[in-house]
């Protein structure tokens, strides 16, 4: 019968008007009618946690094959049993020694209880099953010194095994629903217990690979009432209205608790199973997709990139074809033009008014060599010729060679270069321009009473706006480098030319004083060197250059 109509029918049974349930009565005789008029209250202290012969649910609730028994007398008898919530077992037995309460509903009788309670036929009988989730159809093939064979410590069917002398190999568990759980993985062969207890945890913990073997033990569970030692008038009545429940009764109740159903399809294991293993491939699925957005954005950035890169790589070569042909269709001119005014000059007084124009002409030719040679420079063959060498050399050479001028305008420039560095590869003419390029642009910048300072260094890389200008990614955090800063007192740079310090032909300086090639020459030898050079602004006031090279020895080119 399917529960929902056990339930119901259990329903009618005690409620529905006209039923032989609802106006059948126990027959008393007029001392025990009079003995419960004296007692119209009768205190029930049920176990809290039985189940599922008694429990209270979270509701607190008295649920049960109990509680069904119980309902049922108490409708047969008239009579109101006030339920008692009890912590625990053993706190109601105290009660119960105490007379703190009446009735215990379901509970097994023993020489200890025998001392301080009386006990009704037992109305709860539950036979004892063994269960497994194997191949087994008969006891006698669980029988054996290799069989592993679960029970609960100290439950009557560790008693009964252990008595018995049953060759089986016993592993003893705290409680029913832990036994099931070994024997549905298959750790044990079995589990002996009672259909009800295996019925409820079947049920509460989806289980739905387990059976039972094909036969009952003759070994019983035998629950009664019990009643306080002076009230024999009580266990009399209770063993009478226990008497007139009927057989359907009986069964009515019993279906609801001892048969082992199915499950519903959401509390199975596989069920369970399932659900985890669908959230676990949407989770994956999750994970996956934002892995393939994430290194599809830096696929993309990487991309773009590379892009800008192409496109400043032609910008620039398409410049220093420009630049070479430019640069070559100039400097003959240029030479006559020199040539003319040394002839002129040669021929006319020095203090003469056209000596001095002259001399004007001369300074705009010199003014315009130079150009030409930046524009050469910045055209030629980009291969360096690249040995193992010393960088603090190249840096005290450069100092040397401008030393003049910074004597004309009376700046100091100081070096704190740390000794022992180890060699690098490098080009000492190509290094030696970009440190005089770097310190003349400061000198510049500053004009005149200011300061600048170079310092070298061996450390970890941690800068990340450095590592940032590592576009071809040569460089790791933390990576050992040589670092040389190149730092001045001056104004600093403004923060929109910051961008565009190394693009060609840009400057700040005033027209005609600079050619806007420096640092973008500068820059195409630190990248040669496999190098990063970088601008910024510092905290202090001024401007700090910061070249970067790797460690690695250079080959020669």
């Amino acid at each position: 019968m399917p529960k929902p109509l056990i339930r119901l029918s259990l329903l009618l049974l005690l409620l529905l008007p006209g039923s032989a349930t609802a106006q059948q009565r126990v027959e008393l005789n007029a001392a025990q009618r009079a003995w419960l008029a004296q007692h119209p209250v009768i205190r029930v202290a049920p176990d809290p946690d039985f189940a599922p012969f008694e429990w209270f649910n979270g509701e607190g609730q008295y649920k049960g094959i109990g509680a069904d028994y119980l309902a049922l007398v108490g409708k047969r008898l008239g009579v109101e049993f006030r339920i008692v919530h009890a912590k625990n077992w053993r706190a109601v037995l105290a009660m119960a020694r105490k007379h703190e309460v009446d009735v215990l509903p379901a509970a097994a009788r023993s020489p200890q209880r025998d001392e301080y309670l009386l006990f009704t036929k037992p109305h709860i009988i539950v036979p004892g099953v063994v269960i497994t989730s194997k191949a087994y159809e008969k006891h006698e093939q669980l029988i054996g010194h290799d069989k592993k064979v679960a029970v609960v410590s100290g439950y009557v069917w560790d008693d009964l095994l252990t008595h018995r002398g049953v060759d089986v190999k016993m592993y003893r568990v705290d409680d029913t629903s832990a036994g099931l759980e070994l024997a549905a993985m298959g750790a044990v062969d079995a589990m002996v217990t009672d259909l009800a207890s295996a019925t409820h945890y079947i049920r509460k913990n989806g289980i739905t690979n387990l059976r039972v073997v094909e036969r009952r033990l003759d070994q019983k569970l035998e629950l009664a009432m019990a009643v306080r030692k002076d009230w024999p008038q009580l266990r009399q009545i209770l063993d009478q209205a226990l008497a007139s429940i009927s057989d359907p009764e009986r069964q009515t109740i019993n279906a609801n608790w001892l048969k082992l159903e199915p499950p519903a399809f959401w509390q199975t294991r596989e069920f369970r199973y399932s659900l985890t293993g669908v959230m676990l491939l949407l989770l994956l699925i999750v994970i996956w997709n934002r892995t393939l957005r994430y290194q599809v954005n830096q696929r993309t950035r990487e991309l773009k990139n590379a892009q800008a890169q192409l496109i400043q790589a032609e910008k620039m070569e398409s410049i220093g074809r420009l630049a070479a042909g430019v640069a070559h269709e100039v400097k003959n001119p240029l030479a006559i033009i020199q040539m003319g005014t040394d002839f002129l000059k040669a021929e006319l007084p020095e203090n003469d008014t056209a000596g001095e124009v002259l001399h004007d002409m001369d300074d705009a030719v010199v003014r315009a060599d130079t150009v030409i040679k930046g524009l050469l420079d910045f055209s030629r063959d980009k291969q360096l010729t690249i040995r193992n060498g010393d960088i603090n050399a190249v840096i005290e050479r450069a100092v040397h060679l401008v030393g003049h001028e910074m004597r004309q305008r009376h700046i100091t420039l100081q070096t704190d270069l740390a000794p022992d560095l180890p060699p690098i590869g490098l080009d000492n003419n190509k290094l030696q321009q970009v440190f005089i390029n770097l310190f003349i642009n400061a000198a510049h910048a500053m004009q005149k009473d200011g300061e600048i300072t170079v310092r070298s260094r061996q450390l970890p890389l941690h800068d990340k706006d450095l590592l940032a200008r590592d576009t071809d990614h040569r460089f790791t955090a933390d990576q050992q480098v040589l670092c040389v800063e190149v730092a001045d007192s001056g104004p600093g740079v403004q923060p929109a030319d910051l961008k565009k310090l190394f693009d060609p032909f840009f400057t700040t300086k005033p027209v005609g004083e600079g050619t806007g090639l420096g640092l973008s020459v500068s820059r195409n030898i630190i990248q040669l060197h496999r190098g990063i050079i970088d601008i910024r602004n510092r905290q202090g006031g001024g401007a700090m250059v910061l070249l970067v090279f790797p460690l690695t020895g250079g080959k020669e080119k």
